[in-house]
């Protein structure tokens, strides 16, 4: 989506969210970010001018950062929309017929795919698709 410039990507977020507040036209990756911010209303009052001014430049622990929590949330979006990993997709729609809600299913692949990074992180080696859906297909 952006390099990695943390206040660049803060800023994605919070233009989309203002322009969404103004009524403007968005872009197909503004749609899939301001979906996600509107089911997390604990998150509005980051993406308000005065909150957001202070939190560009404030550091999180990885497990509470809204903006990482964000970014996951866009990662498995894209993912369902490009069926990538193949059958991510399908995983998802027997995800969310179980949980009947569209943000608990995410949050239950955003687990997994988290899970899977850290470990990847950790053993210094390529995450594995395979285990991604693997724990995945363990929640259905």
């Amino acid at each position: 989506m952006i390099d990695n410039d943390p206040i660049a990507m803060r800023k994605v977020y919070y233009d989309a969210w203002q322009k969404e507040l103004k009524g403007l036209p968005l872009t197909p990756m503004e749609i899939i970010i301001v979906d996600i911010i509107k089911r997390h209303p604990e998150y509005h009052p980051i993406f308000t001018e005065e909150n957001f001014e202070k939190l560009q430049t404030e550091k999180f622990a990885l497990d509470h950062n809204p903006f990482f929590h964000l970014a996951l949330h866009v990662t498995v979006a894209e993912q369902i929309g490009a069926d990538r990993p193949q059958g991510i997709r399908e995983l998802f729609s027997k995800l969310l017929k179980k949980h009947q809600d569209k943000t608990i299913a995410e949050h239950k692949m955003i687990e997994c795919l988290a899970h899977v990074l850290v470990e990847s992180f950790m053993k210094d080696a390529a995450s594995s698709e395979e285990q991604y859906l693997e724990s995945i297909r363990k929640l259905i």
